[in-house]
């Protein structure tokens, strides 16, 4: 007993952990599977070749990436607002060595002491019209008002200005940020921690867009955005398109009257029928009939029935008496024997 109830108890754990597996395969697979084919990016780990920028000095993006960013006008920076970021490399070695996520760099632009509004793009060909795309990156920020307060240290973020960090895809393919036509992502502040990024669209066009964008709200000492391992894929093809069935009417002629001429039918002379002549009809000849005169028939008597006595009662009745003793001794008997059956079940008294 004691034996079968643990074995009971032992297959109703496993059946316990089979479900909780089937479970989580049932969830995660379709996720896994729905991110299929290749990264349609070019350098989405943001590696080198790093190229400088020519209309900013000592400045410089990952190839292809194109940065971009809105300069305010001279009394905004003059105020320590929408200064033009700078772009450079990072390096796993940077303090506090958390600056890369994979690889040797990641894309990181920033200004100290001063907000900006900006970010990168890179524009992607040959998209299959109507596919259903997937754009990700990591991105990590930070944000110290004043290091001389002492509550960012170790490099980590202290009174951080929100950042609105956001990516985005452009379906129609054009470079302009502000576009109405960019779908973007929801906004992180991903202080000090790689966090990731997540937008979906539908291409509209064979050419699409992806953004990233950064607008730190405060002029703190320190902004900066770091970006690395971006990738754009197709997660769904469109639709193929069923053509309807084509509907093929024939036309059935419609049948014309044929005209029958008519056939002239000749009518029939009359004749001359002959009147019949009366013919006299023919005379009763009464012939008297002889009477035949015939016999009466004899009646004949009736036979009178003889009764015919019944073979046991006539026997017995005349036998004598030697039958009644012979019938009385067989009744005694019957009598006796119901006696005797009578007795045996009637229980005896005590």
């Amino acid at each position: 007993m004691f034996r079968s109830l643990q074995s009971a108890r032992r297959l109703s754990r496993v059946a316990t952990c089979a479900f909780i597996f089937a479970l989580v395969f049932a969830i995660t697979i379709p996720s896994i599977a729905l991110a299929q084919g290749p990264n349609l990016l070019q350098n989405g780990g943001f590696e080198r070749p790093f190229v400088p920028m020519t209309f900013k000095e000592n400045c410089r993006i990952a190839a292809p990436w194109v940065p971009w960013y809105i300069e305010g006008s001279p009394e905004e920076t003059s105020q320590g607002y929408r200064f033009a970021p700078e772009y450079k490399a990072a390096f796993r070695e940077d303090f506090p060595y958390n600056r890369v996520r994979s690889g040797e760099l990641s894309q990181q632009y920033f200004h100290s002491f001063g907000n900006f509004q900006g970010g990168v793009y890179q524009q992607v060909q040959n998209v299959p019209v109507g596919a259903k795309l997937r754009f990700e990156l990591w991105g990590m920020s930070w944000s110290c008002n004043s290091e001389p307060k002492g509550n960012c240290g170790g490099a980590t973020s202290g009174d951080p200005s929100p950042m609105h960090f956001r990516i985005g895809i452009d379906p129609t393919g054009g470079v302009d940020p502000f576009s109405p036509a960019i779908v973007w992502s929801p906004e992180q502040n991903a202080y000090d921690t790689w966090t990731l990024f997540q937008v979906d669209a539908v291409a509209k066009s064979s050419a699409v867009t992806a953004f990233v964008y950064a607008y730190p709200d405060y002029r703190s000492q320190d902004n900066n955005v770091y970006l690395d391992d971006a990738s754009l894929v197709v997660i769904a093809m469109p639709p193929t398109a069923t053509p309807r069935p084509t509907r093929t009417f024939t036309a059935t002629p419609v049948p014309t009257d044929t005209p029958v001429p008519p056939t002239a039918t000749p009518l029939p002379k009359p004749t001359d029928t002959a009147v019949p002549t009366n013919t006299p009809e023919p005379t009763a000849t009464n012939t008297p009939v002889p009477p035949t005169a015939t016999p009466a028939p004899t009646a004949t008597p009736l036979p009178t029935p003889t009764p015919t006595p019944v073979p046991f009662l006539s026997g017995i009745l005349s036998g004598g008496t030697l039958p009644l003793v012979v019938i009385g001794f067989v009744l005694a008997a019957i009598a006796l024997l119901i006696g005797y059956f009578i007795g045996r079940r009637v229980p005896k008294a005590k």
